[in-house]
């Protein structure tokens, strides 16, 4: 608050987690000018429909509950008032407008002298007149003592206003100070230490108890319980004090400081996400106030040449699948074996040589698929079916274990997308490569335990070099920040990138909707998809 009074600030940033109290700044700052300072007032929104709903729920509730503020609004105390709308009140010596960043006209023609833009990192892309808070931040121009504040939680690096604004100004940390050394720190869910148990439930979904949780030192190693640290004196810490000069002060504060939230309750949460993209990016955003970046990126293969392994067929591969890219000139394919929970074991990668229109190629890829690795055969193959469709679906229509499949790109598809029925005797696959995508390139970053992927000594440079051929952007797209997947170099080859996406997909086809524990106990007598009640003819010539 205190910045928002200061008469060589003009500029202020708030860049936060959930529920730390926010919104109630932003409302203090509106209820402080009503009653000291009156002036025009700009309150923008994402969209119109949360101006409204902010009005609604915050706003007028407030402006009713606050014995101060309620005559300056209204005469008398009238429930009822012309003047006072969902998206323009106003008061003795100034006016309050609500508006959404989709609205152009809403941002223009109204000089202003206190703009507060909340969720920025939620408002669309630029309009056609241009960025949502540069157009209304021209409405200030005619006052020497305006104030814009700035108020997010972040969402993705990278392609956060709120990152860009915070850094732009002092940086100012809450932090805490150290019972026992002395030191301040932000508490970080990095230096949190858990007493927690996880089982599976049903659906296969990750269930976390947490029955303790201490933060501890980085300088001296000691540990504390929450309730000490939420006695231990506190205080804003600048790591950009020179911003003042430019009249700009950020600030970043996260949940484990929130009175509305438990450390328990936060660290449930962020171990119950591991591994899937969007729930990290959830609690990295709402609850530790940081904006979410991709794991499991890399540029140099040398990483995982380096943790290559030395193994035929481990003891722990329960199951082995494997995924077929088609191309013009050639058939590539990856075998790997799946144990508890997915972790992966990395089998065998090569490729067929031939056209996909010759029926030779398709028998020397029976060859490889038939045959028995250790004492199992391969127990299902996902087969792409974007390049020579026909030949695909009539070889997969004659092999009971093999399925034709095609990749779609897009946000929110899950890896298992859907099934359609494209010709007699075929239940074609659809598959969110994206989400695929995203679990591969996480696990990447796994080196221990389940979700790992393991490599064999016979994997060369070729292969890690197509296995990080893309890479993760984020874009925005009506109004929304979506992440997309692009090469990282002109030209890049990515075959077994996607051959690992269909074998994973395979594996994952088998256990369907059945209990993950049942599922790896019975795991030799796999589910098989439903099809058509026509009988399926076996045999090795496709023509």
């Amino acid at each position: 608050m205190d910045a928002f009074t200061e008469p060589n600030i003009r500029r202020i940033a708030v860049k936060s987690a959930a529920q730390v109290g926010k919104s109630e700044v932003l409302l203090n700052v509106v209820g402080r000018y009503a009653m000291l300072d009156p002036a025009n007032i700009m309150i923008i929104q994402p969209t119109l429909a949360d101006a409204e709903d902010f009005s609604k729920a915050r706003l007028s509730r407030m402006i009713a509950d606050t014995r101060v503020l309620t005559p300056l609004f209204y005469e008398k105390l009238k429930t009822r008032d012309a003047n006072q709308t969902i998206l323009s009140k106003f008061y003795k010596g100034g006016r309050i407008i609500l508006v959404g960043a989709n609205s152009p006209t809403g941002l223009a023609s109204r000089p202003i002298r206190i703009l507060l833009c909340d969720e920025v990192d939620r408002y669309p892309p630029a309009l056609s007149e241009g960025d949502p808070v540069d157009l209304a931040e021209k409405r200030t121009s005619n006052f020497f003592s305006a104030k814009i504040g700035l108020f997010s939680t972040p969402t993705v690096k990278d392609a956060s206003r709120i990152d860009v604004e915070y850094l732009l100004g002092t940086q100012e940390e809450w932090r805490h100070r150290c019972p026992n050394c002395g030191e301040w720190h932000v508490l970080s869910y990095q230096d949190m230490i858990c007493d927690s148990s996880t089982r599976l439930d049903e659906a296969g979904r990750r269930a976390v108890i947490v029955k303790q949780v201490k933060w501890r030192c980085p300088d001296c190693g000691f540990d504390f319980d929450e309730q000490i640290m939420r006695r231990a004196p506190q205080k804003y810490f600048a790591l950009n004090p020179d911003a003042l000069q430019n009249g700009v002060r950020s600030f970043y504060i996260n949940g484990f400081v929130s009175p509305w939230l438990n450390w328990r309750g936060i660290m449930r949460e962020w171990l119950e996400a591991q591994g899937d993209p969007a729930r990290e990016a959830v609690v990295m955003n709402t609850r530790f106030g940081i904006s979410y970046e991709q794991r499991g990126e890399y540029s140099d293969e040398s990483v995982f040449m380096n943790r290559r392994e030395d193994y035929t067929l481990p003891a722990e591969v329960l199951l082995i699948t494997a995924g077929v890219d088609v191309q013009a000139n050639r058939l590539e394919y990856l075998i790997a074996g799946w144990g508890v929970d997915f972790e992966c074991w990395c089998l065998e990668r090569g490729l067929v040589r031939g056209s996909p229109t010759d029926a030779a190629t398709w028998q020397a890829l029976d060859l490889i698929l038939d045959k028995t690795i250790g004492n199992k055969k391969i127990a299902r193959t996902f087969v792409d079916s974007g390049y020579s469709t026909a030949f695909v679906y009539e070889y997969c229509k004659n092999r009971r274990d093999r399925y034709a499949i095609k990749g779609m790109g897009g946000y929110g598809r899950p890896l298992i997308y859907k099934y359609t029925y494209p010709d007699a005797g075929i239940i074609l696959t659809i598959l969110g490569v994206d989400d695929g995508k995203n679990e591969i390139y996480n696990r990447l970053s796994v080196t221990e335990g389940a979700g790992r992927i393991h490599f064999p000594l016979t994997f060369d440079e070729t292969f890690f070099k197509q296995l990080t051929a893309e890479r993760r952007i984020i874009r925005k797209s009506g109004g929304m920040l979506m992440p997309s997947w692009e090469p990282v170099a002109k030209g890049a080859r990515n075959e077994a990138l996607d051959c690992l996406i269909y074998s994973l997909a395979a594996a994952k086809s088998l256990m369907g909707n059945a209990d993950p524990q049942a599922f790896w106990k019975s795991f030799t007598q796999p589910a098989q998809i439903k099809r058509t009640s026509k009988p399926r003819q076996r045999t090795v010539d496709i023509w």
